[in-house]
């Protein structure tokens, strides 16, 4: 599977998720790239730690925008959230039994994720933010 790229149709409208999203698909890029340039478990770590906390800073981000534009579907989206990071975090632990291909396993379900909740998910807030004024 190739992993997501960015592209307008990916766009919320919104522009600071737009940028952090952008932002996080060029850290799958990184990761994509040490894994198969096989620099090394230590630093697909390191990319891997921080795309993890990007994401995490991502995340508040959009759930404070929910919190303070009393966003509906809230809860709901938060649960995505705290289900993908339990999910990644699981991967890393992983990652140390240096078992072949799942560094491309992590990849293909990091991409698979970010594409279809932007695409499902953060589309449905995003018409509700912006009919509040967030730009």
């Amino acid at each position: 599977m190739e992993i997501v790229a960015w592209s307008d149709s990916l766009s919320l409208g919104i522009s600071k998720v737009d940028e952090q999203h952008k932002r996080l698909i060029q850290m799958m890029e990184e990761l994509d790239e040490a894994i198969r340039k096989n620099q090394g478990a230590d630093a697909v770590e390191d990319v891997l730690t921080n795309l993890f906390n990007y994401a995490q800073a991502h995340f508040a981000v959009e759930e404070e925008l929910f919190r303070k534009h009393k966003y509906p579907e809230m809860a709901l989206h938060e649960l995505e959230h705290q289900r993908f990071i339990a999910k990644a975090f699981a991967f890393k632990e992983r990652l140390g039994s240096n078992k072949p291909g799942l560094a491309l396993e992590l990849l293909n379900f990091l991409s698979s994720w970010v594409l279809n909740h932007i695409e499902l998910t953060d589309k449905r807030y995003a018409k509700y933010l912006r009919d509040c004024g967030v730009s």
